[in-house]
């Protein structure tokens, strides 16, 4: 899947001190994560900013959240920022609405801020909008931040091969490089900026039974099991469990454009390779058995005689290869059958 990213603005000069892309790997779906953390200077004596991110995979039954109201309780900013939270403070009197100013240990106090989305999913962008109002009025020399979510309609976002005793799991993250701009896209990113990002981080969360095949090491900074506890109150989902994720963590900086790519792979020995050997088996005893059957029909042009003559081990074998055959195929078949018909309800809403 393509997951060249595009983050963009009206504003000249603005400046992004940090890109997060945080990629959750879960059974059968998955979620996306954007952060952006937005230089004081660069915005200064504005009362409104929008960014456009363009997302290629994105379609009208994508999910698409505001993390905000995750990020504003001082529990979890601890530990997606990775410093303890030492003060908290409201930019509207404790209503926790228009934003919160965090102050950490070790690092920079940073304004977390709502956004208020405007989705233009035809082109694939997600434009929000942030209100510095209250920002402004208090005269805070503290960058902004703004995370969202997003839940692709597909499986997952990564390129997955399965194959038959091995799956595969490709990401291939791209973000503000030119030269993948889509051709629909380059008369309205004419009236826009690509936005100056010094640092992109890249997380990918993906089931600890898969092993990493291929990473960039130069740009690795951390491998790690998943804080279940913490993560769980932070994304309140059920899809994380205890012990089944770990955390691959990337940095670059000092670009205009960054790329991200890593391999990862997991044996698989399951009811599938089981029914596979069954199936291939029970194709190798017709194949024996079957000039021992031909001979043993009878001489006549009655199909019901015919139909008797094999033994009663025939059909059994037959019946459970077309219920092998059922199981393997019919999943992947319906599968596909509603990823078909999820993008043709999208193009008629």
């Amino acid at each position: 899947m393509d997951n060249s990213f595009f983050i963009r603005s009206n504003q000249e000069n603005l400046k992004i001190k940090r890109f997060h892309i945080c990629t959750w790997e879960f059974l059968s779906t998955c979620l996306v994560e954007f952060g952006v953390e937005i230089d004081s200077e660069s915005i200064q004596g504005l009362n409104s900013l929008t960014l456009d991110l363009y997302i290629p995979w994105i379609e009208y039954d994508s999910k698409v959240s505001d993390f905000y109201d995750k990020l504003k309780k001082s529990d979890n900013s601890r530990f997606i920022f990775n410093d303890s939270v030492s003060n908290t403070s409201y930019l509207d009197g404790g209503q926790n609405r228009e934003g919160v100013i965090h102050e950490f240990s070790d690092r920079n106090r940073l304004c977390l801020l709502p956004v208020v989305f405007h989705n233009n999913f035809n082109h694939n962008l997600v434009s929000m909008n942030i209100d510095l109002t209250e920002y402004d009025k208090k005269s805070i020399k503290s960058n902004i931040y703004l995370r969202i979510g997003v839940e692709p309609v597909s499986e997952s976002i990564a390129t997955v091969k399965k194959g038959i005793g091995k799956s595969t799991i490709i990401y291939d993250i791209k973000l503000n490089e030119s030269r993948n701009i889509p051709d629909h896209l380059l008369k309205e990113f004419k009236n826009s900026i690509p936005c100056h990002v010094e640092t992109c981080f890249c997380f990918h969360i993906v089931p600890n039974n898969y092993n990493i095949t291929f990473f960039e090491s130069e740009y690795l900074k951390n491998v790690r099991t998943l804080e279940f506890q913490p993560f769980k109150n932070y994304l309140d989902d059920k899809r994380i469990k205890n012990n089944e994720l770990i955390v691959i963590f990337s940095k670059k900086n000092g670009s205009d454009s960054y790329s991200f790519f890593s391999i990862f792979t997991k044996e698989r020995i399951g009811p599938s390779q089981f029914a596979i050997a069954i199936l291939i088996n029970i194709v190798c005893g017709f194949l024996f058995a079957f000039p021992a059957i031909r001979n043993g029909m009878p001489d006549t042009e009655d199909f019901h005689e015919i139909i008797l003559s094999p033994p009663v081990e025939f059909y059994l074998a037959f019946s459970l290869a077309i219920g092998l055959l059922i199981y393997l195929f019919i999943p992947p078949i319906m599968a596909l059958i509603r990823q078909k018909w999820l993008k043709i309800q999208s193009v008629f809403k």
